[in-house]
C-alpha cells in the first residue's frame, strides 16, 4: 500500500487573499510537492486568480505538473535499489 498526502495546504478555503495564496506556494515550492487547493463549496475566485499567477511562475522555474500516479511512479524509480 502506498500512502500520500499533500505538502502544502494553501488554506484557500479561508479566503486569505490572492497574494497570500500565491506567496505561500511560490515561497515554499520544492520538487515533488503536492499542493492542496479546493474547488468545492464557497467562492473559489481567489483560488482561480492565484493559480493564474502560480502556474506560469512555477513553469518558468522549471517545474512540471503531473498526476499523483505519475509522481509516485517517478518516486518509486528513484528509490529502487538493486542488491546483488
Amino acid at each position: 500500500m502506498i500512502m500520500w498526502s499533500w505538502h502544502q495546504d494553501t488554506r484557500d478555503w479561508t479566503d486569505p487573499g490572492v497574494s497570500k495564496i500565491v506567496n505561500k506556494v511560490l515561497n515554499n515550492a520544492r520538487n515533488g510537492d503536492i499542493v492542496l487547493f479546493h474547488d468545492y463549496g464557497g467562492n473559489r475566485k481567489q483560488t482561480l486568480q492565484a493559480l493564474e499567477q502560480i502556474l506560469p511562475e512555477l513553469k518558468n522555474r522549471g517545474y512540471q505538473f503531473v498526476t499523483v500516479s505519475e509522481l509516485l511512479r517517478g518516486y518509486r524509480r528513484a528509490k529502487q535499489v538493486d542488491y546483488p
